[in-house]
């Protein structure tokens, strides 16, 4: 038997992905948002889509720049993603509050956390229906990255450093926990 749940909650049910850390750059200020709402788009060339207000500073950075990275941050970083979503870009420097230390990107010009399990750099695709319709910004990725150890075609989780964060809503958090099991290779 199921339960009804109020439908302003109802996406929650889908939404426990890695929680990402946007980073890009406006002018000498670098803005931190963590994204909750995200996916792949297109595998080949590789391309993904994020939720981001117009209202909010990290939107700005990206159209100002053209480009953003998606920062995959660990178990351990918890508290630091919550206070970077607690306050707006414009009025604190996100990067000088959390401690997180950044780091140069190879294909885009702005920064990646050093911190990060894992790192995608994209270009910004351009797509004013879904930008003003669905503050959907979509992303070409140019270069990805992750910490040895962590990824290898899936992830690997083999310590609290290289776990995943997922947002299950209201500031509350999860990581992955059990084993892989992976059917691909199961023989009838």
């Amino acid at each position: 038997m199921r339960q009804e749940i109020r439908l302003e909650s109802a996406t929650r049910l889908l939404n426990h992905g890695p929680v990402v850390l946007v980073t890009s750059i406006k002018g000498d200020r670098v803005g931190v948002t963590p994204v909750a709402w995200h996916m792949p788009v297109n595998r080949k060339p590789p391309e993904i889509a994020l939720e981001i207000s117009q209202k909010h500073f990290i939107y700005e950075c990206i159209m100002n720049t053209g480009d953003f990275v998606v920062n995959i941050p660990s178990l351990k970083h918890a508290e630091k993603v919550v206070e970077c979503g607690s306050v707006s870009g414009r009025d604190v420097d996100k990067v000088r509050m959390s401690g997180f230390n950044l780091e140069t990107s190879r294909q885009v010009r702005s920064p990646s956390i050093k911190e990060a399990i894992a790192a995608l750099e994209c270009e910004l695709i351009r797509d004013e229906h879904l930008l003003k319709e669905y503050n959907m910004v979509l992303g070409a990725v140019k270069y990805a990255s992750v910490k040895e150890g962590a990824f290898s075609g899936h992830w690997l989780f083999p310590d609290d450093e290289r776990k995943t964060l997922h947002h299950l809503g209201n500031k509350t958090f999860c990581a992955p926990g059990g084993e892989i099991i992976d059917l691909r290779e199961k023989k009838e």
